[in-house]
């Protein structure tokens, strides 16, 4: 019985009782009100059934996951039950006051309960965020209850390299002691550090004044090597993370440049020296000063010319011969002033060296042979480097005839190649040919003596490799070749024949070359008065030519042939040339052919 006071009167017809309830209890969940009406106890009742539908917000909601620490490395899920709730709750997900959107949620729900499985990705920066779970009661205003917790995030480490001391930064010079730090933010703690020198680890050098510890690196009286990029790594359970670089200049007054202490410069009479003092500073030059030593003491240059370019200075002078023994070149920028100058002692010029340990192999590139040595001393000047190859492919000849000159001379040379390099690429040699090659250094003194000789070599056809002379001069003979000779009776009859074919020729080539000898003779006398004035100009000198020809064919990278001028000024006009035709060019010869009945040989 929840009420049995009859509201209406009693000369009313009809009869009221009017049921308040003021707070609905959550047991009236699902309940039913039933009114009865009744006249007497013996007439019985009549009733009437109220079914109650009672809205309940949610009155529990919890995070039930363990709250551990959460890594960036993989996915972790998460779970919230809520309960209580009529018709059951929604559960939304908040990180930091926002909805989590693009995650993955999986929901159970049943008439009182409700859950929800949170599939989330974190990072870094959600380290130390709150994460919200709310159950909402769409149908009860105000119906909500929610859970929270504070996240935290495992993530590899944040790092930087600044420099602790000193402070603020201030120039950095040699002789200085510094103090670089490792800043790091990570979750957990690193528990490894290193350090890095242009990509180079930098291990613990107390000699050196190189101290790494943990995440300080101490740097003690720095040196001019101690520049470059530094950069530390730190690693912890998350993974190992490189900073970014910092730039380290150490400035510092100047020095020679390696292998620029000491010079030796060959002097030509009356001719200008050129010196060049090359130095290392950092910042740049602002300062050249030249010396020179004689008899009477060291005095400062006056009368030469120089050209200061950034951190090197040329020097051009003409001294009086023997007044000047040495020259020393000093530096000056902001940090302070060259301590040990730059030394050039002047010496009489000699002819160069002769180039050693030559070889001759397959050209890694564009085919043909290489031929490359190692250059000697110049003498005091610059020099340059010729090759000549020679042809010494001859018909084979009867025993006790050979091909060398009463000089013992080589064969005059095909064609000469010049090279700032002692490394000459022959790309366009014949096959089936064999060759001698020797290799010259020339300077303004003149060319070194002996020349250096290789063994001769014979080519073979097609990208087969080369194959050395055997002892007697003459090519190694191969039954698979297609030239090689037969053996007998009939091979040497047709060597004899052979002879006699060569003899005939030469004595043709002999003819002709007489002819056109005496032709180019007529043709340089005949010549007009400004010709003549030329070719007087044209004499024979010893300095090397400003000028070089570039556009002809068949040389490997770094190599030219020398101008006509210097041509005509080392070999003369008419007469030399009418030499050149007789001794032999200095271009590729065409080859010819000799044809027998029996076999065809090319030259």
């Amino acid at each position: 019985m929840l009420d049995g006071v009859i509201d209406s009167e009693k000369s009313s017809y009809t009869t009221v009782n009017q049921l308040e309830i003021r707070s609905t209890p959550r047991s009236f969940k699902g309940a039913h009100l039933e009114c009865r009406a009744s006249s007497s106890e013996l007439a019985g009742f009549v009733a009437r059934d109220v079914p109650l539908i009672v809205l309940l917000k949610p009155n529990k909601v919890k995070i039930v996951t363990p709250n551990d620490l959460l890594s960036t490395r993989k996915s972790q899920t998460v779970r919230c039950e809520s309960s209580g709730s009529s018709p059951p709750a929604k559960l939304t997900w908040l990180l930091d006051g926002r909805a989590i959107r693009n995650a993955v949620v999986t929901e159970e729900e049943t008439d009182t309960f409700t859950g929800s499985l949170l599939t989330l990705n974190v990072s870094p920066d959600d380290d130390g965020k709150e994460l919200v779970c709310r159950a909402d009661n769409p149908r009860f205003p105000g119906g909500s209850a929610e859970d929270r917790r504070q996240i935290h995030v495992a993530y590899p480490p944040k790092i930087s390299v600044k420099i602790e001391s000193p402070s603020p930064w201030p120039t950095i010079k040699e002789g200085m002691n510094i103090t670089l730090k490792c800043e790091t933010s990570a979750r957990p703690e690193p528990y490894s550090y290193s350090w890095y020198l242009d990509s180079h680890l930098l291990p613990y050098n107390e000699t050196a004044g190189i101290l790494p510890m943990d995440q300080i690196l101490q740097l003690q009286n720095i040196q001019q090597n101690s520049g470059g990029s530094y950069a530390c790594s730190a690693i912890n359970s998350e993974g190992e993370t490189y900073s970014a670089p910092l730039e380290l200049k150490v400035q510092y007054a100047p020095r020679c440049r390696q292998g620029h202490e000491v010079r030796y410069i060959g002097a030509v009479p009356f001719e200008t020296i050129t010196a060049s003092c090359l130095v290392d500073a950092f910042p740049e030059v602002n300062r050249f000063t030249w010396t020179y030593n004689t008899s009477n003491g060291v005095l400062p240059m006056q009368s030469g010319k120089m050209d200061n370019t950034g951190n090197s200075s040329i020097l051009m002078f003409s001294p009086k011969e023997g007044d000047v023994e040495s020259l020393a070149c000093w530096a000056k920028n902001s940090v302070g002033s060259q301590t040990v100058p730059c030394l050039f002692y002047i010496v009489p010029a000699e002819t160069p060296e002769t180039p050693k340990s030559c070889i001759v192999k397959n050209a890694t590139q564009g085919g043909g042979l290489e031929v490359s040595c190692i250059a000697g001393k110049d003498g005091g000047l610059h020099q340059s480097f010729i090759l000549e190859v020679s042809d010494v492919s001859a018909p084979l000849v009867p025993p006790g005839v050979t091909t060398m000159s009463d000089q013992g001379e080589l064969p005059p040379p095909m064609y000469r190649v010049l090279g700032e390099r002692p490394v000459f690429r022959l790309p366009n040699l014949e096959p089936f040919r064999e060759y001698r090659f020797a290799v010259y250094a020339e300077n303004a003194k003149g060319r070194s003596e002996p020349p250096a000789v290789l063994p001769s070599v014979r080519i073979e056809a097609g990208d087969q490799p080369l194959q050395p002379a055997s002892s007697d001069g003459t090519a190694r003979r191969d039954p698979s070749n297609e030239l090689a000779f037969a053996d007998g009776p009939a091979a040497q009859g047709s060597s004899n024949l052979t002879l006699i074919i060569v003899s005939a020729a030469a004595v043709a080539v002999t003819l002709i070359v007489s002819i056109i000898a005496a032709a180019s003779i007529l043709a340089c006398r005949r010549t007009n008065a400004a010709e003549d004035a030329v070719r007087r100009r044209g004499r024979r000198s010893s300095k090397p030519p400003d000028e070089f020809d570039l556009s002809e064919d068949g040389f490997g990278e770094g190599f030219h042939r020398r101008s006509a001028q210097y041509r005509a000024s080392m070999y003369g006009e008419c007469e030399d040339r009418i030499t050149r035709m007789i001794e032999g060019p200095d271009l590729i010869l065409a080859p010819y052919t000799i044809r027998s009945s029996q076999q065809s040989i090319d030259f």
